[in-house]
């Protein structure tokens, strides 16, 4: 996973020409990302177009192959929760700047656990719809850095019963879009509204 994490003070690095980080310097990011020996790399990339906008890069190992498109997952789901509420902490602290769609499955699916209990989950299908590219505007810069900002639709089923779609923006903010009861089976289906008693059925013949 990519995330591209807001610096303190490094206007005074910038003036004297000092864009390097030095193992201590690595250290104290580290620390103050609370993501400890998940975080494999720490670097500085510029996202500027034009102009000079220097933030960090940090590569972060959660073991996330498992959460792609199509797996039921049914162990483990307490890790990504605990992974989940610490990205969440860091988009309260507004030290996010930007994550990629690993992240934004983490911070999906911390987002359902305010709803219901987690038991067994399956990331049926995710798009990420790219809102910014300065590949060719920023020489060098691939992945997160060449691409900032994004918007994620994941579409998660839960327990078998709830399909959820999330959507989540660049800087780490989940929104629940729509919320389905799917616990009839595939050809009955019952939009969950909190906000009204109803539900909306949806019938397939």
């Amino acid at each position: 996973m990519e995330l591209l994490f807001d610096i303190d003070n490094y206007e005074e690095k910038m003036s004297s020409d000092e864009l390097t980080l030095t193992e201590s310097d690595k250290d104290d990011i580290i620390k103050d990302s609370d993501l400890g020996s998940n975080v494999k790399s720490v670097e500085y990339v510029n996202i500027g177009a034009g102009a000079d906008c220097m933030v960090i890069m940090l590569l972060v190992c959660f073991g996330l192959e498992i959460l792609k498109a199509g797996k039921i997952i049914n162990d483990g789901i307490d890790g990504w929760l605990g992974f989940g509420k610490k990205l969440k902490k860091l988009v309260k602290r507004n030290k996010i700047i930007s994550i990629d769609s690993e992240g934004a499955t983490l911070l999906a699916i911390e987002q359902i656990s305010q709803k219901e209990k987690i038991k067994l989950l399956e990331v049926c299908q995710e798009d990420t719809i790219n809102l910014v590219d300065i590949s060719g505007l920023v020489l060098g810069n691939k992945g997160l850095a060449a691409k900032p900002l994004n918007y994620f639709v994941k579409t998660i089923k839960v327990n078998d019963e709830t399909l959820y779609i999330i959507g989540v923006n660049s800087t780490g903010q989940a929104t629940i879009i729509k919320r389905y009861d799917v616990s009839y089976g595939a050809f009955y289906i019952e939009e969950i509204d909190d906000d009204v008693l109803n539900t909306n059925q949806i019938r397939f013949h």
